[in-house]
């Protein structure tokens, strides 16, 4: 992968290191204050040195870590999302405006990529990689690992198959190496223009793995469940709570004389929903990752084909032996093992009544 664009930056090479040196997870700036860095969950003000920045500074930070088209893509668009490399580190950033000006958010991530036991992820994870088509996806909110989850998975198939992986990411964060496969990543903005585009392009290079980073639109979920049924795994990722609620989502994306025949696709073409959340540890020292674990047998087939989402749940439950389980019992887990405290589990399940109900 490239590294920052322009070398020639010392205030920009200063900052990064800093973060680098000492496990920064954020960098902040914006006009006006000093430059910021979250280390250790704490914001930390860098005025040791150093002048609080002003619109050119902050201008000319932002230029030097992306490229002439990301910078004409921001002033259309008001936001950007890239990735780049420093000394050896990876880093992932955004910039958009606030009250006229330039903010650039930047975080530095971990250049290893975990492994699926690494993250406290159970066999399943490994099962389904073994397929050889359908679609897999990954939901939760922003922030919630799912894109680690996604390259341990991958890191898994690249490591015990040989098979042809294309990724399309934006931006791409973790780097892979090939191994037992071949393995391609490509990110929007720079090497594609957008997912459709990518996704076509895929289509003529005989992949048999297939990640593209978020089911953004119909086109892309219509081309999504075509591969899946045509001799490929597919993998992506939605924003949502509950694999209940994300078998909603992708049916509701097509308009009421569509979603009979979307219904029927999804019900054979879906391999497994794994939705998950971070929730802070007891001690606060850092997070528990919680997972919701949906696998796609005959019963969960019907009831997407009957349209009978809201009775999902219970065929989770009645599954485990499969390797289901509903957020909640993961809460549960951590909550008895005294890993977390009820106040948190409450916060983040889907259904806090449940929780509650194991208190009486």
């Amino acid at each position: 992968m490239q590294d920052v664009i322009k070398t020639d930056h010392p205030i920009r090479d200063q900052l990064l290191q800093v973060m680098i040196d000492n496990k920064g997870s954020d960098l902040y700036i914006t006009v006006g204050t000093f430059p910021a860095i979250k280390i250790a969950g704490e914001i930390t003000s860098i005025d040791e040195d150093m002048e609080a920045f002003t619109w050119k500074d902050t201008f000319e930070f932002a230029q030097s870590i992306v490229d002439e088209n990301q910078m004409a893509k921001l002033d259309k668009e008001q936001n950007l999302d890239f990735s780049f490399s420093f000394a050896g580190a990876r880093f992932r950033g955004n910039l958009s405006f606030q009250m006229g000006n330039y903010m650039v958010v930047v975080r530095l991530l971990n250049s290893e990529i975990p492994d699926i036991e690494t993250l406290g992820l159970t066999d399943i994870y490994k099962n389904v990689t073994k397929l050889g088509q359908g679609l897999i996806l990954i939901t939760g909110p922003t922030g919630s690992g799912k894109t680690t989850t996604l390259a341990a998975m991958i890191n898994f198939i690249n490591t015990n198959y040989k098979k042809h992986i294309i990724t399309i990411e934006d931006p791409i964060e973790y780097v892979h190496k090939h191994k037992n496969s071949i393995i391609e990543q490509k990110e929007v903005g720079k090497d594609v223009p957008d997912y459709e585009t990518a996704l076509i392009g895929a289509m003529r290079q005989a992949p048999q793995v297939i990640l593209f980073g978020e089911m953004r639109n119909k086109r892309e979920v219509e081309m999504a469940l075509t591969l899946a049924e045509t001799g490929h795994l597919v993998f992506s990722t939605l924003h949502t709570r509950s694999a209940a609620q994300t078998i909603s989502r992708v049916i509701d994306i097509f308009s009421e004389n569509e979603k009979d025949q979307v219904r029927m696709q999804l019900s054979d073409a879906l391999v497994a929903v794994f939705s998950q959340r971070l929730l802070t540890r007891i001690d606060g020292t850092g997070v528990h990752m919680v997972k919701e674990i949906l696998v796609n047998n005959s019963a969960v087939s019907n009831l997407i084909r009957e349209n009978d989402i809201h009775q999902i749940p219970t065929a989770m439950q009645m599954g485990k032996r499969e390797g289901m389980q509903l957020l909640e019992d993961d809460i549960l887990k951590l909550i008895q093992l005294g890993e977390i405290t009820e106040e948190e589990g409450v916060k983040y399940a889907n259904n806090p009544r449940i929780i509650l109900e194991q208190r009486m």
